[in-house]
């Protein structure tokens, strides 16, 4: 956890990080905007957590980029990888500064979408859409609501040059089958999800700037979701 002896020192600077974000970001000076990451890294980095050091090593990362000329892409992705690391260490932090954390991840993911690329918005915002869908419950879900975005998830890869990003496609025809047989085995729909996230994770490596992170999270979130069926 965060290693620290004033819980409210802690607050404060969570509390003023986060009024910044909420703030017009254009407005932001850049050595304003560097000298609150390194109060966040400095924050981060006195825990002995693994996850909070990765964080850290992230916000010096962020660092560099922000010093670097065309580096939009690569910032907006950072960022959103930022917000979901700080979402999921939120759940373990000390009892005072989780529920800080849990809304500062949201904010940084908020803010890492926002900065995408008009014309990748609409896609982006699929594949997160098909990423929280993941998250709930499969009782929860209803049948034609799994189709129907699959459906879109299919329209987003076929049309792809990337021969592997092609092959998901192919196989998200073969788990609609699945899905709309009457005679379907739970079974046979978790392996070919559980598939289709390997398949996706892997694909994400290779994706283009921007990208990278939603689709990682979707082939994971596919994965677990597959898994999670006959538990």
């Amino acid at each position: 956890m965060i290693a620290t002896k004033d819980i409210s020192q802690t607050l404060e600077k969570l509390n003023s990080l986060s009024e910044a974000l909420q703030g017009d970001l254009s407005s932001i000076e850049p050595e304003a905007a560097l000298k609150m990451i390194d109060e966040w890294h400095s924050l981060l980095n006195q825990s002995k957590e693994p996850e909070f050091k990765e964080i850290a090593n992230g916000l010096q990362e962020l660092q560099k980029l922000l010093k670097t000329e065309d580096a939009g892409h690569e910032v907006c992705e950072l960022i959103t990888h930022l917000g979901d690391r700080t979402k999921e260490v939120a759940a373990d932090a000390e009892k005072g500064v989780k529920a800080p954390l849990q809304s500062l991840g949201k904010q940084l993911t908020k803010i890492g979408h926002s900065l995408a690329k008009e014309e990748d918005k609409p896609d982006l915002e699929e594949l997160n859409s098909l990423v929280e869908l993941l998250d709930r419950d499969p009782d929860e879900i209803d049948s034609k609501v799994a189709v129907g975005g699959i459906d879109r998830w299919y329209d987003l890869l076929h049309k792809s040059d990337d021969k592997d990003l092609k092959a998901i496609a192919t196989e998200l025809k073969e788990l609609k089958k699945l899905l709309t047989a009457d005679k379907s085995k739970g079974k046979d729909i978790s392996e070919k999800l559980i598939k289709i996230g390997e398949h996706t994770t892997k694909a994400a490596s290779d994706a283009k700037t921007g990208f990278k992170g939603a689709i990682q999270k979707l082939g994971k979130g596919l994965s677990k979701f597959g898994k999670s069926i006959n538990s």
